[in-house]
């Protein structure tokens, strides 16, 4: 996260978030948003690959734009910015990294304001409780998953339940993860063999938005994690996975079933 403090700058390369101040003919001054309003200049040459005939056309004053950082002055207070080498897809991610970091602070002055607290202590109690994670939204997004990591991280135990709560509520996961059972049998003296294959064509199951791993229980159950972009799709996927495990086993005159809970596979085992 950027140094949002009055003395910092940021460092050449970065990508930042600025505000068009002032137009002017060789030019435009903006407002870093990320720098306590620090002022930087983006020259003309470093508007666009194109020739500028108008640079009206390209910003507009107030606009917000994201700028690339190619020289920094702490000394002269100069910051140099570029807005012809931010191609698209870094333009993107900045601004939904903006728009997460926007998300993960009201979601904190929504728990500061339940415990009367000042939303810059919570603030501070929080990035620390999460400082594993790149971002603070990203440590919430990980709560949204597995609301269980609140109980590890360090921080206030009666903030614990209200904070899951509150992100649970307000963000969706990136991803779902669910878990289904393979129960494999092989009869003949190639076994092992045979189950290695089976396992196999549940491994690589091919579906371009989910992911597919297994790992061992106890003979002949095997469990199947599926991780997926929502629930509807998680499911079909784990299902044919498992089913194309199951008709390699049974093609070896073997027998193969799906369970979607392990206390159905125990019964059956």
């Amino acid at each position: 996260m950027p140094k949002e403090q009055a003395d910092s700058y940021p460092d050449v390369g970065e990508l930042i978030i600025g505000t068009v101040e002032t137009i002017f003919n060789q030019g435009a001054f903006i407002t870093l948003d990320e720098y306590q309003d620090k002022k930087g200049i983006l020259p003309l040459r470093e508007i666009s690959l194109k020739w500028v005939r108008n640079i009206h056309d390209y910003v507009k004053k107030d606009q917000k734009v994201v700028l690339q950082v190619l020289r920094v002055d702490t000394e002269k207070g100069h910051i140099d910015l570029s807005l012809r080498r931010v191609t698209e897809a870094q333009k993107k991610e900045k601004l939904q990294l903006v728009k997460q970091k926007q998300r993960a602070e009201k979601l904190t002055e929504i728990l500061a304001k339940e415990f009367g607290e000042d939303p810059a202590a919570i603030l501070a109690e929080l990035e620390e409780a999460f400082e594993e994670y790149p971002t603070l939204y990203e440590g919430f997004e990980a709560v949204a998953i597995d609301p269980s990591i609140v109980d590890k991280i360090k921080i206030n135990p009666k903030k614990r339940k209200p904070l899951k709560e509150i992100i649970q509520k307000s963000i969706k996961p990136p991803f779902v993860e669910i878990t289904g059972y393979a129960e494999l049998k092989s009869y003949d003296g190639q076994g092992v063999k045979h189950l290695t294959e089976a396992l196999k064509a549940i491994h690589d199951y091919v579906d371009p938005d989910c992911a597919v791993t297994i790992s061992y229980i106890s003979a002949p159950i095997y469990r199947v994690k599926v991780r997926g972009p929502d629930y509807k799709t998680s499911e079909r996927v784990l299902k044919e996975a498992i089913e194309a495990g199951i008709k390699v086993i049974k093609e070896k005159n073997g027998e193969g079933t799906f369970h979607r809970e392990l206390k159905q596979a125990a019964a059956t085992s």
